[in-house]
Parts: C-alpha cells; structure tokens; sequence
C-alpha cells in the first residue's frame, strides 16, 4: 500500500539556491540563470566571511596609533585634554563696572517690590474671599498703595546705600587692565 502511494508522486525538479530557479538536473555546477557556483572545490571558508580573518586581526593590532576623539565624545567621556588656547583672554571674566552692578541691583530690588506688591494683592484678595466682602473696596485700595509706597521707599534707600557700597568698593579696587582675577 505504502508503494501505491509513492509510485503516483513525482521528485521536485531542483532549485537553485541562490536564485530559486529550476535547474534541469540535481548534477548542475553553476546556476543557468544566476550564474552561481552551485557544487564546486572552492575554499569552504572564507576569511571575514566564514571565518576569522587573521590578517585582519594583525593589521589593526599593528596599527596601535588611535584615531582622535571628537570633541564631543571627549567631553562627554571626560576624556579631553586641557588646551591653552581654549582658556579666556585676561580680563573677560573680571567683575562688571560699579555702574552695571548698580544698575543689577536697581532691577533685582524693583523686581522684589513688584513680587512683595503682588504678594499683598494676593493676600487682600485671600481675606476678601474669606470674609465675603468685595476686593475693589476704597480703604483696602488705599491701604495697599500705602504699604506699596512705604516698601518703596524702604527699596530706594536700600538702592542707595547698596550704589554708595559698591562706588566705594570700585574706588578701592585696583584698575590694572593686565592683573587676572583671582580664582
């Protein structure tokens, strides 16, 4: 029964393995359409490819001289070397002029009346909230512009006294455009 079976089936015709196209015989050496070495005495190994290539190997270890990092591989490694010319010319990184630092600090302190009259607003229109009453009322209106005017004119003498501070400091400083600042 069993030869009954196979006797009605056929062998597949080969293929080629490169291609898959039909070849005429399982004896074929080279691919009709592809031209591929099907069954050959070729090298059963190829270096680099089936391989390991020795050579290669010995080439590489002879040629210990390494390739320079990009620079921003250097530092993100942390491996860069400190260059002279990377470092700033003397007197880049001295302190501002006392007419810069007062001005800082005119714009620092108007910055801290500003958030301090923001602060008060906020917390007149907490009450307001809690107590039920509307915010815009006169004597609150009043009382905060009161409050606002008296920190002002506590940042003003503040201001003042920080620019007579820092005129003082500059007329003390040596004005030698060739020293570094100490670091």
């Amino acid at each position: 029964m069993l030869d009954d079976a196979t006797a009605g089936t056929t062998v597949p015709a080969p293929h080629c393995t490169w291609c898959s196209a039909e070849l005429p015989s399982n004896h074929e050496t080279v691919c009709p359409s592809c031209g591929a070495t099907l069954l050959g005495d070729g090298e059963t190994q190829v270096p680099g490819l089936t391989a390991i290539d020795a050579e290669a190997i010995l080439r590489n270890a002879r040629a210990a001289k390494t390739k320079p990092r990009s620079r921003l591989m250097s530092w993100i490694s942390g491996e860069y070397e400190d260059d002279d010319a990377a470092q700033a010319p003397p007197g880049s990184l001295s302190p501002p002029p006392a007419a810069v630092r007062r001005e800082m600090l005119r714009l620092e302190l108007e910055a801290q009346v500003a958030n301090a009259q923001a602060e008060v607003e906020a917390m007149a229109a907490d009450a307001a909230l809690e107590n039920g009453t509307p915010l815009d009322l006169p004597g609150d209106v009043a009382e905060a512009e009161a409050a606002a005017e008296e920190g002002a004119a506590e940042v003003a003498a503040q201001v003042e006294d920080e620019a007579a501070a820092a005129e003082a400091i500059a007329d003390e400083a040596p004005s030698g455009a060739d020293e570094t600042p100490p670091r």
